[in-house]
Order: structure tokens, then sequence, then C-alpha cells
């Protein structure tokens, strides 16, 4: 049996510690004027059960430890697990443990009536602000009106002694207390009504009415409505990019899911409070000026709104979205809550259990497909910064009505705070508050090393923890005034536009979490035209080739890089690029270098600064392996990622210093506990190890590589799962067991398979690495549906779905075939391969220009099939390289998720297309990081057929 943390365990010995403070209220509430009797008992009701459930929080741990302490000291005499626990309840109520907490907690008593006292007067307050103000309320939407039938404290945070939101539900209507002044949200509907004024009122974004008094104020209640029909969800999703214009404009922070209703077509906000927030300094990050300045713009983009698409990177919630646009259901992953195990018997204790997140009212319908209208939202952006750019005077005396108005200063997470707040109440804690404090302290000092403007002034801090050691959430607050506004005003007049926009484009990929539920595919089928091939091809190389070197971020240090939506630890994140293959800066230097080499061997057009591109690009790559570390081991986004990186530079550029740097990477990954490894996939995990080291092994001729790759072997077989189907894996991303290369049986299989054909390990190993590898593929036999013709997506969530791409689909399963036939001759690889090309050649070309998930990726399997036989029925290869081009020619490059989004990386955007156009050329040799190639090999896998196979 278990429950909660506020299950009501241990509602008995807590009542008894908070009574005389609820009592002390009602008896407060009887001296209330125009109160009924009624009312008052719906507020001593509500006060009793807010009091309890906060009190329980704070204090379930201490009673838990008594529970464990008394048994052990034979205070507890019952056998049953059940008679035990109801034994500790009697004892709770006794003067002796009274006595017994007091001697054990000293400060417990005075902290409890801090917290209770601060509760118990913030209530009182709200019952006298609401008894003077009642008539004042019919002015709000709705008229509410009436006796008080029902109300919510607490919802949100405490802040300033105990004060929290609360709902009122009257006779006749709702309405909600904010117990802070509410003239900013006054200055905001007037700034809304100015701006959109040409927006018909039942459509324009808003904010509640108000009623505003002397430091606090009474708010409109929202009903949350879903949209009825396509025009009310388009007008959303436009709502959202005027809120997200606005917000650029006013500096605007803090607007997640909680903080946003969706009123059917209107995204009304209903708590604004973060405004004129200004970027914190932060200090250089060591990797290089072009770094710093990319990570100030993001900074300054949309994205700090917390409007669109962003996961939480720390603590409990890591890879959380709680955005406004975002926060989809089934893409969150779950949170670890603090629960009682086993309560109501003697062997109660604490655990973790993982809940999913509440559903919030943000969302303008049950299922949302954000890519159907994620247009709209870039279009609303832009539509409102247009008319903001075009009045006369321009927007600053749009900003004047804010002087004078106070505005929130969000200077930490709110989830450190309330880690903190769970350690100051630990027992621990509360048996040595002395020691409590001051490790407060220092984690509040350590945390503002990590978090730009937080703070770091000793008093501040101190006040920080006053404020925890009562329960309530610090608040920090600023008053507009006029430096404040033209700080604001300047920073929106040198915003860059084209990036606020990309950043708009490209935050749709973070709402999906593990592209579980992707937003649906759009063809587009290209008209291919067969002339001029090889011209056209050096012309969009070259082309694309400038994009990229536009759109880069250049510090006068000589350093590159760009501002882009990358794969990240925990999800999407709009970023500076990593050091990784996939979208990071260590795929975009292998592109450059593959088009110097290129260009040196005379199959691709001079581009003006390639040379100065591709070192500061090399300078980023080299600072951001040395001064962020890799987290992972795989292939693609891992420490093996970067393996494969310099040697393959090596191989292209011949620089002794970049085999050395390969070298380097390899021993820091060789340091590492594979033991640990739980993705365990050839993205990510240690599959991902084998061929770049295998690779290294070969280019080095250096044993100690192979041992690297042959204790990666070790951990696959340790942790596959093996039955009548075959071998898979559970991995910490799909701990349902999948098929596929990326995560699934067919890159592990794979690995084990080049493993087996190198001769690393022992006999015996190369013999179960054999065998295990053939037990993947078996697995993967089980997911091919003949009547498609396809593999079925194995992941939870995403119901029947054959896919054709790389990661999870048919091109990978296809690409893995094909490599292990050149190698070993096997028909069953040969097999493998034609039916994943047939499924290939089904779906056609059409859907983006992407190596991972789209054209480029079937591209690379048709050629490769197309090398083994060059006779094959549908072998066409002026064709497959027309309906690239032409549809790069037809549409420009389409990226995967994000679509229009500016992607330089190599898997998902136009790193893949620049490497896939070089590739084309017949004579090119260039490795595919498709399958972590090395130039030229395997021997016999160019034109020709299968020379040299064994």
């Amino acid at each position: 049996m278990s429950g909660n943390s506020d299950s009501g365990w241990f509602a008995r010995p807590v009542d008894r510690l908070i009574e005389p403070f609820l009592a002390a209220l009602r008896e407060r509430l009887g001296q209330v004027r125009k109160l009924g009797d009624a009312e008052r008992a719906v507020l001593d009701e509500a006060a009793a059960r807010r009091l309890r459930d906060t009190a329980q929080l704070r204090l379930n741990r201490m009673f838990l430890l008594e529970l464990h302490a008394a048994t052990l000291t034979g205070r507890l005499t019952a056998e049953d697990e059940r008679e035990r626990w109801t034994q500790f309840l009697e004892l709770t109520c006794t003067p002796d443990f009274d006595a017994h907490l007091r001697g054990r907690y000293p400060t417990l008593h005075r902290r409890l009536a801090a917290l209770c006292q601060n509760q118990v007067g913030a209530v009182l307050q709200l019952a006298e602000r609401f008894a003077a103000d009642r008539a004042l309320l019919g002015n709000l939407s709705g008229r509410p009106q009436g006796d008080l039938k029902a109300i919510f404290l607490g919802e949100g945070d405490t802040h300033r002694g105990g004060q929290a939101v609360a709902r009122l539900e009257l006779e006749l209507g709702k309405v909600m207390y904010k117990p802070r002044s509410v003239q900013l949200d006054q200055s905001v509907r007037e700034l809304l009504e100015d701006v959109l004024s040409g927006v018909p009122e039942e459509v324009r974004i808003r904010v509640p009415g108000v009623v505003a008094r002397d430091g606090y104020g009474w708010a409109e209640f929202v009903e949350h409505r879903y949209c009825e029909g396509d025009a009310e969800l388009s007008r959303f999703y436009r709502n959202l990019g005027h809120w997200l214009a606005v917000m650029r404009l006013v500096g605007g922070t803090d607007l997640h899911s909680e903080n946003i209703v969706a009123a059917g077509p209107v995204p009304i906000v209903v708590d604004v409070e973060s405004l004129f927030c200004p970027d914190p300094f932060v200090p250089a990050s060591g990797r290089g000026q072009a770094v710093d300045i990319a990570a100030a713009l993001i900074r300054r983009t949309v994205l700090r709104t917390g409007i669109l698409p962003i996961r939480a990177d720390g603590l409990a919630l890591a890879g959380l979205d709680i955005s406004a646009a975002g926060s989809l259901p089934g893409q969150q992953p779950l949170i670890p809550m603090p629960t009682i195990v086993d309560g109501g018997t003697g062997a109660a204790r604490m655990g973790m259990t993982q809940v999913e997140r509440s559903a919030s009212k943000n969302h303008p319908s049950p299922t949302p497909v954000l890519a159907l209208y994620w247009d709209q939202v870039v279009a609303g952006f832009n539509e409102v910064t247009a008319t903001l750019q075009q009045r006369d005077a321009g927007p600053h005396p749009l900003l004047r009505r804010f002087g004078g108005r106070e505005v929130r200063r969000i200077r930490r997470p709110t989830q450190v705070y309330a880690e903190i707040i769970r350690m100051l109440w630990h027992p621990a804690s509360l048996h040595d508050e002395p020691a409590a404090v001051a490790r407060g302290r220092d984690i509040l000092r350590r945390n503002a090393e990590s978090s730009p403007g937080a703070p770091t002034e000793p008093e501040l801090i101190d006040g920080e923890v006053r404020d925890m050691l009562a329960g309530d959430v610090p608040v920090f607050t600023a008053t507009v005034d006029e430096a404040l506004i033209q700080h604001h005003l300047a920073d929106w007049r040198t915003a860059d536009f084209p990036l606020e926009e990309m950043t708009i484009q490209g935050a749709l990929v973070i709402a999906y979490l593990n592209e579980r539920a992707p937003p649906p595919r759009q063809q587009l089928p290209p008209h291919p035209q067969r002339e001029h091939l090889d011209r056209r091809r050096r012309a969009m190389a070259a082309s694309l080739l400038e994009r990229l070197r536009d759109n880069a971020i250049q510090g006068t240090d000589g350093t590159v890089t760009w501002v882009s939506p990358i794969l990240a630890e925990h999800g999407w994140a709009i970023r500076p690029l990593a050091a990784d293959v996939y979208t990071g800066q260590g795929g975009v230097a292998l592109c450059l270098a593959e088009y110097l080499h290129e260009h040196a061997q005379g199959r691709a057009d001079a581009v003006a600064g390639l040379d100065a591109l591709y070192e500061g690009t090399l300078a980023v790559l080299r600072a951001t392996e040395d001064q962020v570390p890799t987290k992972t081991v795989g292939a693609y986004l891992g420490l093996a990622s970067q393996v494969w990186t310099w040697s393959s530079l090596y191989e292209l550029q011949g620089e002794p210093w970049m085999l050395e740097r390969a070298r380097a990477r390899a021993a820091l990954l060789a340091e590492q506990r594979f033991e640990d490894d739980r993705l365990l996939d050839v993205l990510d995990g240690v599959s991902g190890v084998v061929v770049p080291l295998l690779n290294l092994a070969s280019l080095t001729r250096e044993e100690r590589w192979r041992d690297v790759a042959v204790r990666a072997g070790r951990r696959i077989v340790a942790t596959a799962t093996r039955d009548a189907s075959g071998a898979r894996w559970a991995t910490s991303m799909f701990p349902e067991a999948i098929g596929g290369f990326a995560h699934g049986a067919t890159g592990m299989g794979w690995a084990l398979a080049r493993l087996t054909l190198s001769g690393a390990g022992t006999q015996a190993e190369r013999q179960s690495w054999l065998d295990l590898a053939h037990a993947a593929f078996d697995f993967e036999e089980t997911l091919f549906d003949p009547d498609v013709g396809n593999w079925r997506d194995a992941r939870n969530g995403v119901g029947s779905r054959f896919l054709t791409n790389w990661c999870h689909g048919s091109t990978g399963i296809g690409l893995a075939a094909c490599d292990l036939h050149v190698r070993t001759g096997s028909a069953r690889h040969l097999d493998v391969a034609r039916r994943a090309v047939a499924a290939g050649l089904r779906e056609g070309f059409g859907w983006s220009h992407t190596l991972c998930h789209g054209d480029l990726g079937l591209w690379e399997l048709l050629e490769r099939w197309r090398r083994l036989d060059p006779e094959a029925v549908g072998a066409d290869r002026d064709g497959w390289d027309a309906a690239i081009l032409s549809g790069l020619e037809e549409r420009g490059p389409v990226g995967g998720w994000s679509r229009n989004a500016f992607t330089p990386g190599v898997m998902p955007g136009i790193g893949g297309i620049l490497h896939l156009l070089l590739e084309m050329h017949p004579e090119s040799r260039l490795a595919t990081p498709l399958l972590l190639d090395r130039r030229e090999e395997p021997p016999g896998a160019r034109p020709g057929g299968l020379a040299g196979t064994p």
C-alpha cells in the first residue's frame, strides 16, 4: 500500500500541532464584519485543509524517522504492522512525545508556528479584504456576486509571509484573489488594446480584467474552453505569435503552461508579473567569442518568454517541458515525487514514485497537433512586430504607461527553492538548524555560479534562507523607470528578427520527447529534371555552403559557430552547437573538410571565406570538447562521435594533430565505466563505441582501441534480453526494447557483427557476439509485416506505424544489411537489404532533405544497393540524383520537424545535404556518417560490384 506525501497518514499528530493556530483563526474570523456564518465556515475549512496539507508535507519525514526509532527502541510492541502503526499514532499524541520532539528538534515548534501564523494571517487578511470589497467584484466580467460558497487556497507558491493566489466561488461566478498589486495587469491590458486595436475584441489576446486595490487586487476568473474547428485553432496559434511579439517588446518571461489559459481561440495570460527583465551578466564560456555571442543572442530571443517549447535540464524536472505552447500530453517524462510507501503500517517509509505531470489549461484542444498550425505562430509574431515597427512615434509611447509599476524578477528557478525547502525541513535540519542554514547558504552560493542573475550578496542570500525556513518561495521585484524602458526599447530595436523567426520555427521539435509522436509528415514529390546534373550539383553545394557561411556567428578571435535546434541530453534545445556529429559542431566541421577536399580534387566550386570558416569551426570544436564534459559514449552524440570526427578529419586533411586528437578523445572514452551505461544504443550508448574504435585501431594499428571496443561488446552482451523471438535491449530511453538502427536491435546487432569480424576478443567471445547479433536480427524480423513490406515501429505510444527513415525505419535496417553483406556475403543480409530498398522506393522522394529522416538517407540506401547489384531492377542513379537536386531547387532545403528552421547539422540539416551533394560525384570516396565509414572502406564497396568481398 502506498500514498503520496499528502495522503493524510499523519493527519492525527499534525492536527494536534496546528489546532491552536486554527482555533485562533476561527476566533478572529468571528470578528470580521460583513461575513456570514456559512462563509466563515467555508474559510475555516479551507484554511484547515491547506494548513494540514502543508504541515504534513513538511513533517512527514520526521514522523517516519520517529516511527522507526520507536520500533528500534522497543516503544512499539505490537507484532502486526498495522497495529504498530496505530500504536505509533497513539504515541504521537502524548505529552511525553511532545517533550521528546522539543528535545530532539529544538527549532521545530518555532518553525512550525511561523509557518502556521503566516498562513493563518494570510487567510484572515483575504477574508477581511473580501468582506470589504465584495460590492466591487461585480465590475468584473461575468459580474461575480453573492455569498462565498467555496474557496481554494494556495493556487500557486506562497510568498511574503504565506501569501498566495486563491480562487473564490460565489453564488454567481468565480473570482481570483491576487495578494500583489494588479496595476501591472491594467497596464498590459491597455497596451494590448492599443497595439491590437485592429483585431476584433472577441479574438484579441488579453489579460483578465482586474479590480485594483492598495497592494492587492481581484481578477476575472477565466474558464478554459477548447476551440471549435480549424478556424479557431488557427486563430489560437496566431494569437500565441501575437503574445510572442508583445512580450519581445516588454521583455516578458515566465509565461509557462500554468500562466496561460486557452479560452477558445484566445490564449489569456492569467498571471503577468515578470516584465522588463534584463539579460543577466554571463561570464565567458571559454569556448570562443563566437559561442558567447551566440549564447547572448539566444538569451535575448522570444525563447525566454516561456511560451515556446523548452526542456528543463536539471534537478528533478530534467526533460520536462512546461511551456505554454508545448507541455504536450504524452510528451513529458515522468516526474519523481516523494511518496510514503506502505503507509498505515510499521514499515512505512519515504520513497520516490514516478508520476505524470498534472494536466494544465493552456491547450486549445485535447490532443494538440502543433505542426499543423505552427506557421500561424510565426505569422502572428511577424504581424504584430511589423505593426510595432510601422508606428510613426515608435513603441516608446506604448511603454510609458509602465512607469512606476512593480515587476517580478525571477532570479533563481523555483525548483531550486523547492529542493532547498525540502532540505531545510529534513529531520536532520530540524535537529541542527544552524548546520542546515549554512548548507542552504552554500547551495545558493554555488547555484549562483551556474545561474546567471542569481543573488550572490550575503544579505540577499540570508533573506532567501529566512523565507524558505518559513516555507515561502523568495520573491524579488523591481520598479519600472525610464532607464529600464529605454534599455528594453534599445534591445528591441537592435533585435535580430530573422533569428527570432528561426527560433520560433526551430522550437517546434522541442515539444516532442524522443520523437514518439512526431507531427504529420508531408510529401511533396519533386519533378526530376535530368539535365546538367553535375553542374547543378556543384552550384547547389556552393549555394548551401554560402548559406552556411552567411548564417555563421563569428567572433573577432576567429571562432565560428551557429545557433540551431540541437539534440541535447534531455531532448531538443536551441543553443550554440555542441561538439557531436549528429546536430553539432563536429558534423559541420567534417562537412567543411569534405568540401575543401572535394574542391582540391576539382569536384566542387570555390566558395569565398571557406578556409577561415573551417578553421574557426575547428577552434570552437576543440574548445567545446575541452570545456564541456561529454556525458555519454555513443557514436553520434557521445565521446565516440568525437573519435570518429577526428579520425575522419585526419583521413581527409592528413594533419597529424587531428589523429592525436582522435587518440586523446579515445583515451577519455576508455576511462568511462561502460557498466553504468543504460542508453546502450548506437546513437548515444555503448553500441556506438564499437565501430569508431575499430576504425581508429585500423587507422593507427594500435590494439588498445580494439580492447575498448571489446569492453563495449561485453556490456552489450550483458544487457541483452533473449527469448524465442530473438534478442533485444531495454534501454533507458526505450525500455520497451525496440527495433531499428539508431536505438534498437539492428544497431546493436550490427555493432556486435562488426566486432566479430574485427577479430578482437577471444574465439569464444567472437562466437557469442555473432550468435547474439543473429538473435538481434531475428527479433527485427518479428517486426517485419509482409503485407506492408516494412518493419513496424515498436516504440510505445506511436500506434501501428511503418517508417522508412534511418533511425527507426527501413533505411537504417537496410544500410546495416548492405554493410554486413559486403563484409560477409551473407544471403540473409542481402534479403533484408532488398526488402528495405523496396520499402524506400514505395514511399519515394519528396519528404525532407535530411540524412536521418528523409530523402538523403534513402539515396544512401539506394546507392549502396546499386553498388551491390548495378543491374538491379529500378537501379536509376541519375533519376535519384535528379530527384534530390530538383527537390532542393523547387522547395529549397527542407529539414525534418523544424522544416523551415535553419539547421546546419549533418543528420537533420544543411550539413547532411552538403555531404550528399559531394558524395554524388562518381569519383567521390567520402565516408557516410550513416554507417560511420572510413574513406574508401570497405574494399569493393564502390561501383563495380562485390570485388574483394569474402
